[in-house]
């Protein structure tokens, strides 16, 4: 017995059911995600640095002006 062919409103889909466009959203998404990321973890470094740098400078400071 065949079964009847059934629409999907046109959309290409594969096995598991998901229509190319959202598996290129999908996709895009992730990768929109690890670039965000990406640039959040540099943002957050950098601000850290600039505080490391503050710090030993006060540090510094202090240690030559209590000589």
């Amino acid at each position: 017995m065949e079964e009847a062919p059934t629409s999907n409103n046109g959309m290409n889909t594969s096995n598991n059911g998901m229509s190319t466009s959202n598996k290129i959203n999908l996709a895009g998404l992730g990768v929109g995600a690890i670039v965000l990321t990406t640039v959040y973890t540099a943002v957050l470094a950098s601000q850290l640095m600039a505080t490391k740098y503050k710090v030993d400078y006060l540090y510094y400071k202090e240690l030559t002006q209590n000589k």
